[in-house]
């Protein structure tokens, strides 16, 4: 009975630590809305891509994983000004790219 409360415990806890890269993710990439798209390069490096979009430039960083991969978008205005922002991935392949954007929009 111990050996089931310690590996539920043991989940629970890891649990908790995939979250905060997933938060990280969220929160700096809602603070990088209305900011210059240099400070989100900054946090997450040279964009794999950089595609024109009718009036909006699309920037994206891409990190491979055997899970799943991790995919950041970012769309700027004519002035280099975030947009908007979307992010999908597995939370392993995505940690690089939140533990940057803490770096760089810190809570």
């Amino acid at each position: 009975m111990k050996r089931w409360i310690m590996i539920g415990l043991l989940g629970v806890g890891l649990g908790g630590c995939s979250m905060v890269p997933i938060e990280q993710m969220n929160t700096g990439l809602d603070r990088a809305l209305g900011q210059p798209v240099a400070r989100v390069t900054e946090a997450l490096g040279q964009p794999d891509e950089v595609a024109r979009e009718s009036d909006r430039v699309k920037y994206r960083w891409y990190a491979p994983h055997h899970v799943q991969p991790c995919s950041v978008e970012v769309w700027v205005d004519s002035q280099q000004v975030v947009r908007k922002t979307s992010w999908s991935g597995y939370v392993g392949s995505c940690e690089a790219y939140a533990s940057g954007l803490s770096r760089v929009y810190p809570n």
